[in-house]
């Protein structure tokens, strides 16, 4: 094999992860405004406030789907010991 090849296709494996890593915390961190939208509705009681909350959360449900469909499109999968599981 051609040296040249061999640092090519080892560059492109680690970019590959990378962009892997970074869609995979780009959902993380959706999940996460989802979340903290959800928060805020809850706690306001202000209408042009509930309607803001309503608004960060469709948001945010939105980015995820678009993030959601654009790793099963990159074929991404989670190794089971990336994920997380939350304590109940």
């Amino acid at each position: 094999m051609d040296k040249q090849k061999i640092i090519e296709y080892i560059f492109n494996n680690a970019q590959k992860e990378d962009n892997e890593e970074e869609i995979i915390t780009a959902i993380e961190d959706a999940v996460n405004q989802i979340e903290l939208a959800r928060n805020f509705f809850e706690n306001v009681s202000e209408p042009k406030l509930v309607d803001y909350a309503i608004y960060l959360e469709e948001a945010a449900k939105a980015r995820y789907e678009f993030l959601l469909s654009e790793a099963k499109r990159r074929n991404i999968r989670v190794k089971q010991h990336n994920i997380i599981v939350e304590a109940i």
